[in-house]
Order: C-alpha cells, then structure tokens, then sequence
C-alpha cells in the first residue's frame, strides 16, 4: 500500500496521516492477518509511547475509512489486514491460518438472496472453515502412529497368555 495513495485518501475523509496511522499502515504492509496486540508490538518498535488503546482507535479510523478490513470469526480477537479489494477467507479451525480467496460470483448471489428477503445496501463475506493441508497431514499422521502402536499392543499381547 502506497503511501501517498493513503495520505490522499485520508485527506479526503477529514482525517490526516498522523505518525501513529503511518506506523500503523506500516505494521499492516508487511501482510497477514494481525491482531491489535501484534500490530501494537509492531507499532511500538518505532513509536515506544504508543498506547493499545491508541491501535485500536487508528484501526477504527483505517477501518472507517476503507484503507484496513478486520476479521473475526466465532467470537475470536479480531485480525486485521491492509487489503482494499473485496475478498473473502478460508480458516484453518486447528491451526486458525487464514487465508485470503477470491469467489466470482458471491457478489450476485448475495444480492439476488438480499433481494428476495427486501435488503438494500447489502455487503457480504464469505469465510470457508476447515482443516488446512499441513494440520490434516498432521492429523493423519498422528492417526497412523496411533494405530501403528495399537496395533503393536495387540499382536505383542495377544501372542503372551500363559
């Protein structure tokens, strides 16, 4: 995210690029899905004095304004992102990754649905939940060296009685 491109648009919200939305734009550049405590971590490199609860009103503000999306699911912390294209996510319920997807399409279903039921001004979001390859690997794994070993119990027990 350009920097003179956010600037511009600040300005044109009635709000400035203060050093603390600057430092904040920053943290969030680097990419990911962050949350007001790493991006406070982040911020805080630069800006020793800045406070959590500074974070989190320059993330109202970046929010406001269009320039930060943040994501919540199932009552978890928010994580914020830099992104200003409509997107949407897939979660990882193990390892809670979250990655960002595109879905053609979603935006004319979601309107012909809002539509049938009266809505107007209508937005949407679309987060897929699941279990991400390297945690199904994981899992899998741990499934065949549970079975392994059970299965070494019962042949060693089962040749044993006396």
């Amino acid at each position: 995210m350009r920097l003179d491109t956010v600037d511009a648009g600040l300005l044109q919200s009635r709000y400035r690029l203060t050093k603390q939305r600057a430092a904040v734009l920053r943290a969030l550049d680097k990419g990911g899905h962050l949350s007001a405590e790493t991006i406070h971590e982040r911020v805080r490199v630069d800006l020793p004095g800045v406070s959590l609860g500074t974070i989190y009103r320059t993330l109202d503000i970046l929010r406001e304004i269009g320039l930060v999306q943040a994501f919540s699911f199932a009552g978890s912390a928010a994580r914020y992102e830099a992104a200003l294209d409509k997107h949407h996510h897939l979660l990882c319920l193990e390892c809670r990754s979250l990655e960002n997807v595109q879905a053609e399409g979603l935006a004319r279903i979601a309107q012909e649905v809002a539509e049938r039921a009266g809505y107007a001004d209508v937005d949407y979001a679309l987060t897929i939940v699941g279990v991400c390859t390297a945690c199904g690997r994981a899992r899998a794994k741990a499934e065949d060296n549970g079975s392994s070993s059970m299965a070494g119990l019962s042949s060693s027990s089962g040749g044993s009685s006396v």
